[in-house]
C-alpha cells in the first residue's frame, strides 16, 4: 500500500510538472461542477410550485412573476453545459501535454537503457506495458482524484437535502451501490492479472500483424506464398487474448446488471414514499421535484464515487507497470574516478576480455587481448559465431564486459562518460539504420550538431560515390529516400550502405569501425573504395570487419577470432607464412573463385 500511494504521489506530481496552468483550471472547473446542480434543483424546486401556484388561479399574468426563475434555471443549465465543455477542453489541452511528456520521459529512458536490455524477451514487454500505459494512466489518476472529491462534495449536498426528507432515504442512497464497488475492485485485479499475464502474446500478434502489413517482410510474404499462414498465426494469438478478457468482462456485465436491479429498487421505493408524502399534502410538487432529482444526482454522485475509487485502485495496479519501466537501472555510465576524454593520442588496449550474452552458457568474446595503436588499420577476420560484431560492441561501449577492459590511452572505458567517449568513434554497423529523410539529412545524422554541414555532406557523398545519384534526385540533397512517405525516392540495398558509410565519414570521429562495409556494394565501388581505403581513412584509427579477404589484405595487421578467441595476429604475410586458420579461409575463399 505504501508502494501505491508512493506512485500516486509521483503520478500526480508528473501530472502537475507536465502542465501546472490546464491541471490548476481542470480543478477548479471540477469544484465548481460541483455546487451547480444543487443550485438547479433548488431553482426547479422553485419553478414547480410557483407554476402550481398559478395554474391554481388560471391568470395568465402569472408568467411575469416566474419569467426571472425560468431565466434563472436556464443560465445555470448554460453555465453547467458551457463548463461541462470547457472542462473537456481543458482536459483534452492537459492530457496531450501529459501525453507529450511521458512519451519524452520514456523516450528518453529507452535511448539512456544499455543495449544489453534489447537482449531480453522481458524488457520488450516491460516496455509494452509502460508504453500502453503512460500516456494516460497519470491523468487518470489525477482525474479520479478530483472526480472523487467533486462526487463526494456533491453527494454530501445531495444526502443532506434527503436527509430533510427522511435519514432512511439518505442512507438507501448509499447502500445500494456498495455492489458496484466491490465488483470494480474484485475485477480490476481479474483484469489487472490477466493482461499482465498476456503481454507476450499480444506482442506476438503485435508481430505477426507487423510481418502481415509491414514494407520490409511483404516480399518474401508474397514470395513464399506466406499470407494465409500468418494470418491464421495472427488469429490465433489475438483470439487467444481477446476471448478470455470477453469472457471476464460478460462475467462483470452480468454481475452489474444485477446491481442495477438493486439500484431499481432502491428508485421503486423512494418513488413510492415521495409520491404518499405529495398525495397526503406533506410535501409540494416543487419538493417532490426537488428530492426526486436530488435522489438520482445523488445515485448518478455515489456512481461517480465509487467509480473514482475503484478507478484509482485499477490506476495503482497498472501504474507500477510505467515505474517498473522508468526505475530499471542503467549500467553502462561513468564509474569513479571519473575522467574527461576529448581526443584520441596514443592506443586502445584490450585485456582479458571476456562477456557472455544473458541466457548462453559459453563465453561470446574469452579472454580476448590486443593492442591497436593510433592510425593503424586493423582487421577482424573469422567465421561466423566468431564474436567479430560482439567485440566491436565492447570497444563502442555498447556493452560492458564480464571481466578484462578496455583501455583508451590507458584510461579504462569504465571512468568515461559513455556519449563523450562515444563521440570519437564512428562506427558501419552490419545492420545499418535505413532512415525516410532527406538525402542530405541520412549523412548529417553522422553528426548532427555539426553547424553549417552541407560542405562536409557533399565531401562524404563523393567519397562514398553517392554524390552523383544524389545530384539526379529531383530536388538533390533534400529529396526524401525510402518509401515511408509521399513524394520520396526509393534505394537499392547497395545505395543504402553508400549513405551508411557517407554517415560513418561524416562524423569525422579518430576511431572509425567498419563491419562489413562493402557487402551491398557493387564490384565497381568496392573496387574504388578499397583502391582508395587508406585515402579515405586517413588521419583516423580504422578497425575493419569482412569476410572478403582481398580486402583485408591491405590492413595493418588482422586478427583472427575463432570461437571468441584470438586465433591469430599478424600481418597478411605473416599469417599466410603461419599457414593457420586465416591461411586455410584466405585459400578456401580464393580457391573457390579460381576454380
Amino acid at each position: 500500500m505504501n508502494q501505491k500511494f508512493k506512485y500516486f504521489r509521483e503520478s500526480l506530481r508528473l501530472v502537475w510538472k507536465s502542465a501546472p496552468g490546464w491541471t490548476f483550471t481542470n480543478i477548479v472547473i471540477s469544484v465548481l461542477r460541483s455546487f451547480l446542480p444543487l443550485f438547479l434543483i433548488w431553482l426547479l424546486r422553485n419553478l414547480v410550485d410557483e407554476l402550481t401556484k398559478a395554474s391554481a388561479v388560471n391568470s395568465p399574468e402569472g408568467i411575469s412573476g416566474i419569467l426571472w426563475l425560468i431565466i434563472a434555471v436556464v443560465i445555470i443549465w448554460f453555465v453547467d453545459e458551457a463548463t461541462s465543455d470547457l472542462g473537456n477542453y481543458v482536459r483534452k489541452n492537459q492530457s496531450m501535454k501529459l501525453e507529450t511528456y511521458m512519451y519524452g520521459l520514456i523516450h528518453a529512458k529507452s535511448i539512456r537503457l544499455d543495449l544489453l536490455n534489447f537482449e531480453h524477451s522481458e524488457y520488450f514487454d516491460s516496455l509494452s506495458r509502460a508504453s500502453r500505459e503512460a500516456p494516460w494512466r497519470p491523468n487518470s489518476i489525477l482525474n479520479n482524484v478530483v472526480s472523487m472529491f467533486r462526487s463526494l462534495l456533491s453527494l454530501l449536498l445531495m444526502a443532506g437535502l434527503l436527509a430533510i426528507l427522511h435519514w432512511a432515504i439518505a442512507l438507501l442512497l448509499l447502500v445500494v451501490n456498495i455492489p458496484g464497488i466491490w465488483l470494480r475492485l474484485r475485477y480490476s485485479d481479474t483484469l489487472y492479472n490477466f493482461q499482465r499475464e498476456q503481454t507476450p502474446e499480444a506482442r506476438k500478434a503485435a508481430y505477426f500483424n507487423w510481418l502481415l502489413t509491414g514494407d520490409r517482410p511483404s516480399r518474401e510474404i508474397r514470395l513464399f506464398g506466406l499470407g494465409e499462414y500468418f494470418t491464421s498465426l495472427f488469429k490465433k494469438s489475438f483470439l487467444k487474448t481477446k476471448e478470455e478478457e470477453i469472457r471476464i468482462i460478460r462475467k462483470r456485465t452480468t454481475i452489474e446488471l444485477l446491481s442495477g436491479l438493486v439500484k431499481a429498487a432502491a428508485v421503486l421505493i423512494t418513488l413510492i414514499y415521495v409520491s404518499k408524502e405529495t398525495i397526503t399534502g406533506t410535501l409540494t410538487l416543487g419538493q417532490m421535484t426537488m428530492f426526486v432529482l436530488a435522489f438520482r444526482q445523488g445515485m448518478i454522485y455515489i456512481k461517480d464515487l465509487l467509480g473514482s475509487l475503484a478507478g484509482l485502485y485499477e490506476d495503482s495496479l497498472f501504474i507500477g507497470d510505467i515505474f517498473e519501466f522508468l526505475n530499471l537501472e542503467e549500467k553502462i555510465k561513468a564509474s569513479p574516478p571519473v575522467q574527461k576524454i576529448n581526443s584520441f593520442n596514443s592506443n586502445i588496449k584490450v585485456t582479458g576480455l571476456s562477456f557472455t550474452y544473458p541466457g548462453n552458457t559459453s563465453k561470446t568474446i574469452n579472454e580476448v587481448s590486443f593492442e591497436i595503436k593510433k592510425g593503424e588499420v586493423i582487421a577482424l577476420v573469422g567465421p561466423n559465431g566468431a564474436g567479430k560484431t560482439t567485440l566491436v560492441r565492447l570497444l563502442c561501449r555498447l556493452y560492458d564486459p564480464d571481466s578484462g577492459s578496455v583501455k583508451i590511452d590507458d584510461t579504462n572505458l569504465r571512468n568515461l562518460d559513455p556519449e563523450e567517449y562515444r563521440k570519437l568513434v564512428s562506427v558501419v554497423f552490419q545492420d545499418f539504420m535505413l532512415y525516410n529523410l532527406s538525402a542530405g539529412e541520412n549523412i548529417r545524422l553522422g553528426n548532427i550538431g555539426k553547424n553549417d554541414p552541407h560542405e562536409d555532406i557533399v565531401a562524404a557523398a563523393k567519397v562514398t560515390g553517392i554524390h552523383d545519384l544524389v545530384k539526379e534526385l529531383p530536388d538533390g540533397y533534400s529529396t526524401v529516400i525510402g518509401t515511408l512517405f509521399n513524394e520520396s525516392r526509393e534505394l537499392s540495398w547497395g545505395e543504402w550502405q553508400k549513405f551508411a558509410l557517407s554517415r560513418a565519414l561524416f562524423r569525422d570521429a579518430p576511431i572509425l569501425i567498419l563491419d562489413e562495409p562493402s557487402s551491398a556494394l557493387d564490384a565497381d565501388t568496392e573496387y574504388e573504395i578499397f583502391s582508395r581505403f587508406r585515402e579515405i581513412v586517413k588521419g583516423r584509427t580504422s578497425i575493419l570487419i569482412s569476410h572478403r579477404f582481398t580486402n583485408v589484405s591491405i590492413a595493418d595487421r588482422i586478427i583472427v577470432l575463432e570461437k571468441g578467441m584470438v586465433a591469430e595476429n599478424g600481418t597478411h604475410d605473416e599469417l599466410m607464412k603461419k599457414q593457420g586458420v586465416y591461411y586455410s579461409m584466405y585459400i578456401k575463399q580464393t580457391g573457390r573463385f579460381l576454380i
